[in-house]
């Protein structure tokens, strides 16, 4: 089965079961008295409560999709049902604010068509209308299906209005040129070659060569360290030095909270860089740099701490014989030097590709000891979305950064027969592409995207609505407390 096959039927199957979660069919109610039930809350929309009792919608909903989840196979069991719990709560939320939207609208679903369906609720063995059947049912049991039945016709009707019913009619349209573009961008689909540099191995050599350009960051300072979370305890300290009343070594025993240094007070980073980090105040700073040996300096600010630093010894030069300081040097230029490692690798993919395209792929592959890939066939599916055929990042990793990049997609279906691609920068790859094949997609599958499209357009619409009313001020969200609370064992 194709990529695409697989996901349009899956996502056909996604768009049912988020219509049984938002849409609000009429449910049977149980009625009776019964004994009286403690009320669980689960929150508020706008002041009113979402509560777990009989009868109410929150309830049917947990039924609903439970039915569903056992048709489907899958076990209802204490880590499915919370799943079962959160997606009839979020229901039961965009119900209540649904029908708070149709109430400030002044909407009021018509008494001939609640009337209609509760028809079926009074009907005799042969289906006809019986009027014994209605005046045997009890009171409280006809206003509960009464109240539930119009609460389920006037949230249908939003839901109609908005998304479209069964049929298509009423909601939301896709227009044919914008289907037309879905259907060129699921085929025909491509399979490409492949080769891929890595950031993450950018040589050691050009970390020293970098490094010894920026000696002065990698310089190596010896320094102690007090530390203390308020400026009244570091004065006190500060006073007490200053007295002799106590020696820097006790200070740090008695009072340092030894926030980046070791137990003896030793500041465990102390490259330039590093202190740069911990010093941001550049008065603070000029004060640590500038330490005699033996001295002792005020009190200064060490990020959200203070701090009263002894200077054991000279600083030493960056030696870049020591691992330690290459390591260092590469730890910078990942973090602030990004573009020089990019840069590299880009220049070196762009001689890859110029040997390639002179002298074939598999030579290029072997002379610059790289591995060259080749890949499924996807179409072009920017931002991975589920109708399409996804670019296939799990088994490729080197295109992990692809579905997002608009220069990829470009690049990759534009590029002619036989020809090798400029670079790409893919996160932390630099890649460079070649067309192996292209292929017609399966004109039965090509037919079937409209319709599966309209779906996912209804779909993703209906997400935007839930995530909307989830996401408001109107929302009082005690779910996961209250389900800890009563549900968890």
């Amino acid at each position: 089965m194709s990529t695409l096959k697989r996901n349009m039927l899956y996502g056909g199957a996604v768009f049912i079961l988020l219509l049984s979660v938002v849409t609000f069919v009429a449910i049977p109610t149980a009625g009776g008295s019964g004994a009286k039930q403690n009320t669980i809350t689960f929150g508020k929309w706008n002041g009113a409560p979402i509560e777990y009792v009989q009868d109410s919608f929150f309830i049917r909903q947990v039924q609903v999709i439970s039915d569903q989840m056992k048709s489907q196979g899958q076990e209802i069991n204490q880590y499915t049902y919370y799943s079962v719990m959160q997606s009839a709560f979020n229901s039961a939320v965009v119900r209540l604010a649904i029908l708070g939207e149709l109430r400030d609208a002044g909407y009021k679903i018509p008494q001939s068509s609640i009337d209609k369906a509760l028809v079926p609720y009074y009907q005799d063995a042969n289906g006809r209308y019986s009027s014994k059947i209605y005046s045997e049912t009890a009171e409280s049991i006809r206003a509960s299906r009464r109240n539930t039945m119009t609460e389920d016709l006037t949230a249908q009707r939003f839901i109609d209005d908005v998304f479209g019913d069964s049929n298509g009619n009423y909601g939301l349209k896709t227009a044919t040129g914008e289907t037309e573009l879905i259907k060129k961008m699921a085929g025909p689909e491509r399979t490409f070659n492949y080769a891929a540099f890595s950031t993450s191995t950018y040589p050691e050599t050009e970390t020293v060569a970098w490094g010894k350009e920026h000696a002065d960051l990698f310089t190596k300072h010896d320094l102690s360290v007090i530390t203390v979370e308020t400026e009244a305890a570091a004065k006190k300290v500060a006073a007490s030095l200053a007295k002799n009343e106590i020696s820097f070594d006790d200070a740090v025993t008695t009072y340092s909270t030894r926030v980046g240094t070791d137990a003896a007070g030793k500041l465990t980073k102390s490259f330039r860089v590093d202190l740069n980090k911990a010093f941001t105040d550049a008065k603070d700073l000029d004060t640590v740099l500038t330490l005699a040996p033996g001295s002792v300096s005020g009190i200064v600010k060490a990020d959200k701490n203070w701090a009263i630093v002894k200077c054991d010894s000279e600083a030493k030069a960056a030696d870049f014989s020591d691992p330690a300081v290459i390591s260092a040097a590469a730890s910078y230029i990942n973090e602030n030097e990004r573009g020089r490692v990019e840069d590299y690798f880009v220049s070196k993919a762009k001689d890859f590709a110029a040997k390639a395209n002179a002298e074939g792929l598999d030579a290029a592959c072997k002379a610059f000891g790289v591995e060259k890939k080749t890949t499924t066939p996807f179409g072009i599916n920017y931002g991975d979305v589920n109708i399409l055929s996804p670019v296939p990042t799990e088994a490729y990793p080197e295109l992990s950064g692809a579905p997002t990049n608009e220069t990829f997609f470009k690049t990759a279906f534009s590029l002619a027969a036989n020809k090798v691609s400029d670079p790409v920068l893919l996160g932390s790859n630099v890649v460079v592409l070649q067309l192996a094949e292209e292929q017609a997609i399966d004109s039965q599958f090509s037919g079937m995207i409209p319709q599966f499209y309209d779906y996912f357009s209804r779909s993703w619409a209906q997400a935007s609505l839930t995530s909307g009313f989830l996401k408001s001020d109107k929302l009082e969200n005690n779910f996961l407390a209250t389900y800890l609370k009563y549900f968890l064992n």
